[in-house]
């Protein structure tokens, strides 16, 4: 981003722009907020860099939840999803304490703990379905 600005203006190193913003007195993180595309295989590359394999399936799977609700009923949104449900996921996905939500989040390219968040909750559905189910079935046993 520093090098290659979105405003199509001069690369510039990283300090240097950082300098130039905040006097560098914050980190990069706190600064620069990127659009993030999702259909573009690289930054979701970066998004998912220290996920396992297994759980990128899980975000898969937890996507075509929210598909299916939204096919069931029309109107159906992710924005409606508390932020304590969204917050869980996580913390649970990204095996962390609540203390280090906003790094974890800085590190993945999501500015803060509460863009991570956001984006978090239209996969709380399936974390929850998924949730449920393993309960059921070790209940059962």
């Amino acid at each position: 981003m520093s090098q290659h600005p979105a405003d199509g203006g001069p690369g510039l190193p990283l300090a240097e722009r950082l300098s130039q913003a905040c006097g560098g007195r914050l980190p990069a993180d706190r600064v620069f907020h990127p659009w993030l595309d999702l259909r573009d295989e690289e930054t979701v590359g970066l998004l998912l860099a220290r996920e396992t394999d297994q759980d990128r399936r899980a975000v898969a799977r937890y996507a075509d939840v929210l598909a299916r609700a939204r096919r069931r009923r029309p109107g159906m949104s992710a924005a409606a999803v508390r932020d304590e449900a969204a917050r869980d996921l996580l913390l649970t996905v990204w095996r962390c304490p609540e203390e280090h939500l906003e790094t974890e989040a800085a590190a993945r390219g999501l500015g803060r703990a509460a863009s991570a968040v956001d984006a978090a909750k239209r996969f709380v559905l399936g974390f929850l379905e998924e949730t449920q189910r393993m309960e059921t079935t070790c209940a059962g046993h």
